[in-house]
């Protein structure tokens, strides 16, 4: 009987390492996106935005100016609303989308409009 015991709790014990509740686990649960697990794909889509719109000046300080407004932007409304935000932006593929389906829409006058 206590070989049967000491079989169990190797079981136990060895299952126990093999963690599937994430990505280290291997399973194919993913991880919720957080506020700042999305920074570096906001800058990369507003840089990319930014030097599109820029035209002939291309100034790169203006670039960066543009670059961290928006993502400023972005944030704030990410940490309003993080489990909107965040897994949004994961799926968006452009600035527009960003900017349409995943942020705080404005209302007419500039501010935030009422949340129903």
């Amino acid at each position: 009987m206590r070989g049967l015991v000491d079989l169990v709790v190797a079981v136990v014990i060895a299952g126990c390492g093999s963690n599937t509740s994430g990505p280290a686990g291997g399973s194919n649960v993913a991880a919720t996106p957080t506020c700042d697990g999305i920074r570096a794909k906001i800058e990369q889509l507003y840089r990319a935005d930014a030097t599109a719109h820029a035209g002939k000046t291309n100034d790169p300080q203006r670039i960066d100016e543009a670059v961290a407004d928006n993502s400023r932007m972005v944030a704030n409304d990410c940490a309003k609303a993080p489990d909107k935000v965040a897994p949004c932006v994961v799926k968006a593929t452009t600035v527009a989308e960003i900017e349409k389906t995943c942020l705080i829409q404005l209302d007419d006058e500039g501010t935030e409009a009422e949340q129903r």
